[in-house]
Parts: C-alpha cells; sequence; structure tokens
C-alpha cells in the first residue's frame, strides 16, 4: 500500500469498514511488518502474536494522529516497540544468545533479501508486461493514481472527467491489470 491509501485506510474508523475492507487492511499491514518481526524472534507463532497486536495498537490510534506525512514508518515503529517490550517482558525470547547466532541470522536474512530481491524483479517485469496490455486510457489512470501519486481531483482534471467516472476507470483498469497480470504470473510459475 503506498502512502495515501494508508492514510485513508487508517484515518477510517476500522470498526465501521466492511469485512473486505478490514482483511486488505489487515493483510496489507501484515505484509509490511511480519518478517522484520520474525527476524527478531525468530518464531512464527510470537511473530503472528505481535503483528497482530500492534494492529490493533495501530487501528486504535492511527484516527487520532495529527501527522501522518510517513505513516509507513509510523507503523513500523509502532510494531518494533510493541517487539521490544516483549523481548524486556520475556527475556527467553532474545533471538541471538551467542555469536553463531548472530551469523546465521545475518545469513538468512541476506539470503532472505536475494530472493526477495529476485522475485520482486521478476514480478516488476510481469507487472510491466501486464500494464502494456491495458489500454492507454486504463493504463494512463492507473500511472497518474499509483506512480505520481496524483489524487482523484488533479486526474479528473487531466483526463477532462469526472471523479465518479474516474473512479470506474480505476476499478475496471485494476480488475483488467489483476487479470492480465494473474494469468502471466500463474503462466510464468507454472
Amino acid at each position: 500500500m503506498e502512502q495515501e491509501q494508508w492514510n485513508t485506510f487508517l484515518r477510517s474508523n476500522f470498526s465501521q469498514m466492511d469485512s473486505n475492507s478490514q482483511q486488505l487492511l489487515f493483510h496489507s499491514y501484515r505484509n509490511l511488518i511480519y518478517r522484520d518481526i520474525y527476524f527478531l524472534f525468530r518464531n512464527h507463532e510470537l511473530a503472528e502474536d505481535i503483528v497482530q497486536e500492534s494492529f490493533l495498537k495501530v487501528v486504535a490510534k492511527a484516527p487520532k494522529l495529527t501527522n501522518t506525512t510517513n505513516m509507513k514508518a509510523w507503523i513500523k515503529k509502532v510494531a518494533r516497540n510493541i517487539a521490544y517490550d516483549y523481548f524486556k517482558k520475556n527475556k527467553k525470547y532474545y533471538p541471538i544468545s551467542e555469536h553463531n547466532a548472530a551469523i546465521e541470522l545475518t545469513a538468512v536474512s541476506q539470503a532472505q533479501m536475494l530472493a526477495d530481491q529476485v522475485e520482486d524483479q521478476i514480478r516488476n517485469e510481469v507487472l510491466h508486461q501486464a500494464l502494456n496490455e491495458l489500454s492507454p486510457n486504463y493504463r494512463q489512470a492507473i500511472l497518474l493514481f499509483y506512480i505520481e501519486e496524483k489524487s482523484y481531483k488533479e486526474i479528473a482534471q487531466e483526463l477532462n472527467t469526472t471523479e465518479q467516472a474516474l473512479a470506474q476507470i480505476l476499478m475496471r483498469a485494476r480488475k483488467k491489470l489483476y487479470h492480465y497480470f494473474s494469468k502471466k504470473w500463474v503462466d510464468r510459475n507454472e
């Protein structure tokens, strides 16, 4: 999720969102936080607990924030602080008790980072191929919103349309992009 999307989601009242939006928000949050927390503890269940606890704290505190310029950094800081609190309360969860563990953690982290970079590069190539299959007006709307991070109002003015029509265009463009991307991603992985 991008900065503007985090701001929109987290400024909303979570309990009043529909269940699909709630799930999307949680899964995006988990994707952002889980790996960092897992590498601290090297324990899946504990990492999941911290992700859930920090998510609840973020959802409760976010609507009250006055400065939302870097929401992702704030979210990560909240999760790290909760993880550090676990460290303080439960000394048995310290992941690095000896020098070899530190070396192993670094090696695993570097290997995972390399694998993630390769997967990101492949996914980006597939995404660009899928973007090129979109019609020009869909591609332009997607690029203006997600890459240039322009508001609906700015894009609607630039495309000489209404914000409501732009919302329809973006919805259809996302569906088409998802279809093209999914088809290419599945074909590549088989």
